[in-house]
């Protein structure tokens, strides 16, 4: 626990580092002598030279972290070996859907294969971008934020602040209580707390109901708005989970939906980007998962389950978020009241969708750095040369000498080699998007199955076995990873 306190907390801490460890043609971008504080990587910054100090210094390996990681690692693996593992990847996988270390390396690969010509395609739009600026110049890790950016913000002839003013608050959550009822049959209503029972009078109740019967299933506290001393995330976590009590009743859950959007004035309610209504409705996905939830114990209730499992609905609700047939129904101007045009919806999609295989195989590197630095020990080579031979093999551009992003990582704390289950569960929400609700997002009878065969298990069913019973078929990890580049591919308009 220590060491990954240890580590975590130095991953979120600015850098400091003498400015002659930074090449000679950059030492004058940060200061000619001494030593330097970063916060970050300046990765948005235009000009290339500042892009690539503030990368190299940020990202400069410091010793101390470097042995913190070496003896997170060690201990893991010595745990794991002392009840019978190979290695923590071994143990930590026992109880997900894949199962095996070599099971997440195969999913990686399969995704690494079919993504990397359609990485290099998205390099190559961003490498011409760069020679338009700088001729001579290769594309480099520390340009891809930045020329990333400049198209996504090229490719929309419509203001974010114009798009915001068709994403209130009010008609967000008005999206969400239609879909529920559409698609499920629930109900949400704005209830009084009572007395002492919320943490701030800016956070209200929603109780949740079956239309059919008007049964309670349970209450969902919303924290929506920043404040001072307020976690800066967005997030789902549950008070009390659902479980069946031993008079035969049922506990309901209560669950909190937590996130951090501007108060609203007298004169403008709060709007929304398309970013935030997006996390939205993520988080209230897991939010459903939880409601619907009804199992035996609380300890597999809802988003209770195995982890490569448990972002499936929150993944899946993004798909709503962004199909025009859904927006339709409640993106209209807070002024005006005129719905959102098609054609800016198509906008924000086509923006959205820009760059998603570089970014996917972005998260692929990741994901096998993750599985290889938990894989058995001794490693036989420092954490430096495995991130950049893994570099070299999943990600597309190389790993630039004298930088260590890995000790900047900090879910190999909390995910440590699961870090991969959020493709697995992008994948699994392709295949059940597909097959479910790609022809008709306000589905009843999809909805109810999806409801029967998956939210109302938790973690009390295996995973795989829900998906199969609601698609008929039964996923493998060459379907799943061929869903998730299906859609990869046709959203981000790829040549096959």
């Amino acid at each position: 626990m220590y060491l990954e306190s240890s580590f975590f907390q130095k991953t979120h801490e600015p850098s400091r580092v003498p400015v002659k460890s930074l090449p000679s043609h950059l030492q004058h971008v940060l200061g000619r002598s001494g030593e330097v504080t970063v916060y970050s990587t300046q990765g948005e910054h235009q000009d290339e030279n500042e892009r690539e100090a503030y990368y190299r210094a940020f990202l400069y390996p410091t010793q101390l972290q470097s042995q913190t990681l070496d003896q997170l690692l060690a201990a893991r693996d010595e745990l794991s070996k002392l009840v019978g593992f190979n290695s923590f990847a071994e143990r930590a996988l026992q109880n997900t859907m894949t199962k095996s270390p070599d099971n997440a390396n195969k999913f990686l690969r399969l995704l690494s294969q079919q993504l990397l010509p359609m990485t290099h395609a998205d390099f190559s739009k961003m490498a011409a971008l760069k020679q338009a600026q700088s001729p001579g110049s290769d594309l480099q890790p520390w340009d891809v934020t930045y020329f990333s950016s400049v198209m996504r913000r090229n490719s929309v002839t419509t203001s974010l602040a114009e798009v915001c003013k068709y994403l209130s608050l009010g008609a967000c959550l008005d999206g969400l209580k239609l879909l529920t009822e559409r698609l499920f049959g629930i109900t949400l209503h704005n209830v009084v707390p009572g007395p002492s029972e919320c943490w701030h009078d800016s956070v209200y109740k929603i109780e949740v109901r079956w239309l059919e019967g008007n049964d309670v299933i349970g209450y969902i506290y919303c924290d929506l708005y920043e404040r001072r001393g307020k976690p800066l995330q967005d997030c789902h976590f549950t008070i009390q989970g659902g479980r069946l009590k031993s008079d035969g009743t049922y506990q309901i859950p209560k669950v909190v939906l937590m996130m951090n959007f501007a108060t609203p004035s007298s004169s403008l309610p709060t709007l929304l980007t398309p970013q935030q209504l997006e996390n939205l409705f993520h988080e209230f996905g897991h939010a459903m998962h939880s409601m619907i939830g009804r199992t035996r114990y609380q300890h597999v209730t809802g988003t209770r389950c195995s982890t490569d499992f448990a972002e499936v609905p929150s993944n899946l609700m993004e798909y709503f978020a962004s199909d025009y047939r859904v927006l339709r129904q409640f993106t209209f101007h807070h002024e005006t009241g005129e719905p959102m045009p098609e054609e800016m919806a198509n906008q924000i999609r086509k923006s959205k969708s820009l760059f998603l295989a570089s970014e996917m195989q972005t998260q692929v590197f990741y994901s096998a750095l993750d599985q290889a630095l938990h894989s058995s020990h001794p490693l036989g080579s420092s954490t430096i040369d495995i991130l950049s031979d893994v570099q070299k093999e999943f990600y597309g551009l190389p790993h630039v000498p004298n930088t260590a992003w890995h000790l900047r990582f900090g879910h190999l704390v909390g995910y440590g080699a699961k870090y991969f289950s959020y493709l697995m569960s992008k994948a699994i929400a392709a295949k059940i998007w597909q097959h479910s609700f790609k022809d008709d997002p306000f589905s009843r009878s999809n909805g109810e199955r999806y409801m029967k065969e998956v939210l109302c298990h938790g973690g009390e069913k295996p995973p795989l076995e829900m998906v199969e019973a609601l698609t008929g078929v039964k996923p493998t990890i060459e379907s799943l990873a061929d869903s998730l580049i299906e859609e990869t591919r046709s959203a981000g308009n790829y040549a096959n």
